[in-house]
């Protein structure tokens, strides 16, 4: 049965995403209807809309989900007992760590079996998580604001679309989303003029997909574009100079997106700025510094920390997500009063370098990790010589010679015989001065924008 559910209701796919708004028609035209409503509420009644949200986790959180009833009788305090943001702010983080060591007591008791989905992220940051999502309710809500990013660049779920992601097949049209699938991997040179063909041939009215990869493609199409309505750009820092260099030579808006697969902050920018606009509809979004302290001074940086507002199946409260955004004090053009993120500084482009001297994106390797192995604690790349890569792990207690093999598969499996894969392992992966992860360590000299050339 479950195999059955994900051939059909796979995500990635165009039939996933007919079936998904289809049977769970409800909660995607709620929540869609819901934020036509809402993008234009005043800044106080979005204060009162996430304060009545989140005394209403709280107190979910605190009689149905065994790992929040402990924390909080461990404090000597109960939900009520939060009668302001201060209050709020003053409860502990949720961490990475916290959320691997506590996956069973982090499930809401009063959720139904069979209406939990287990769901895994690498991360930005190569922290392999293995959570729990509510099954096809949570997908039909994320279309929702999907759909709503969308149309603020006039574009639509069923347009013809090009989406640059990670994945195996070089290419694959999926004729139920009007989506051309291109990998990111395999932008080669043998590869490349295929895919310029069959983007000419499809005429799509926007591309998705990492900047990285869409700048290499642009770079590739500069003397032969398409007209586009719209480019979005997702799982990456977009850089001032790729922004530049893609709305010249496409001659349309470049728009970002920042979210991540466990449902706590969503944001994107709009058709008047580059700013980064929070669905308050979402989830409550906290800038802390090194220091803990909350920031509030425009320009100043501080780490995310997010609670979700559609997680109750497994709830993420004050959760850190270890990427970095830049405060914005500033009011929007577009005026809608949601809270604004100058940028999001935390998500580095990340490229190796092949056999063949070839620049490759490998943002969703991490995904590829915590596929293939549930016994992954940590994991990071480091690399020093072209075509080499090293895969530096931190192996849980029921790591085994099957886990490595399969990664070594996997691995192989989407790169074939570009990289050579080494398997080293560590009892822990070293952060960076700032206490980050570091996915990758990249040792040889990466001159990227030498694509804009």
């Amino acid at each position: 049965m479950q195999k059955l559910w994900e051939h059909f209701f796979n995500e990635e796919t165009g039939l996933g995403i007919a079936l998904t708004t289809l049977i769970y028609r409800t909660p995607y035209q709620e929540t869609y209807r819901s934020l036509q409503h809402t993008q234009r509420w005043t800044s106080e009644q979005i204060i009162e809309y996430q304060w009545q949200q989140l005394k209403t986790l709280l107190h979910h959180a605190y009689e149905y989900v065994p790992y929040y009833k402990k924390l909080f009788n461990l404090r000597g305090i109960t939900p009520d007992n939060v009668q302001s943001l201060h209050d709020f702010q003053e409860l502990p983080f949720l961490t990475k760590e916290t959320v691997q060591e506590h996956t069973n007591e982090l499930k809401a008791t009063n959720y139904p079996a069979h209406t939990f989905e287990e769901t895994i992220t690498g991360g930005s940051t190569g922290f392999p998580l293995r959570f729990y999502v509510e099954k096809g309710v949570w997908y039909a809500k994320h279309l929702a604001y999907i759909r709503t990013l969308l149309e603020r660049a006039e574009c639509h779920a069923m347009d013809k679309s090009v989406q640059i992601t990670g994945s195996e097949k070089p290419w694959e049209y999926r004729p139920f989303s009007r989506a051309l699938v291109l990998s990111s991997f395999h932008m080669t040179e043998q590869n490349l003029p295929i895919y310029v063909k069959k983007i000419r041939q499809l005429q799509p009215q926007y591309i998705i997909g990492y900047p990285s990869a869409i700048t290499m493609l642009a770079t590739y199409m500069k003397h032969n574009t398409i007209d586009l309505k719209a480019i979005f750009c997702y799982g990456e820092t977009i850089y001032d100079w790729q922004r530049e260099f893609l709305e010249e030579l496409f001659q349309c808006r470049v728009h970002g997106q920042y979210g991540h697969r466990e449902q706590s902050v969503l944001a994107g920018t709009c058709e008047k700025s580059n700013s980064y606009h929070i669905f308050p509809e979402y989830g409550f979004v906290e800038l802390i510094d090194r220091n803990g302290r909350q920031v509030t001074k425009d320009g100043e940086t501080g780490e995310i920390v997010a609670t979700g507002f559609h997680t109750g199946i497994f709830p993420f409260i004050r959760y850190k997500t270890g990427d970095i955004a830049v405060y914005s004090t500033h009011h929007c053009e577009c005026e809608r009063n949601y809270p604004l993120l100058k940028s999001i500084e935390g998500r580095v482009q990340v490229f190796v370098v092949s056999k063949t001297k070839r620049l490759v994106p490998f943002m969703g390797v991490h995904h590829l990790v915590a596929k293939s192995s549930e016994n992954v604690k940590e994991c990071q790349l480091y690399q020093e010589r072209q075509g080499e890569i090293v895969l530096r792990i931190v192996r849980r207690k029921t790591y085994s010679e099957d886990d490595a093999r399969r990664i070594q598969e996997s691995f192989y499996k989407r790169f074939g015989e570009e990289f050579s894969l080494t398997l080293s392992y560590l009892d822990s992966i070293p952060r960076t001065s700032r206490g980050k992860y570091q996915f990758l360590i990249q040792k040889l000299p990466i001159q990227f924008s030498s694509y804009r050339e």
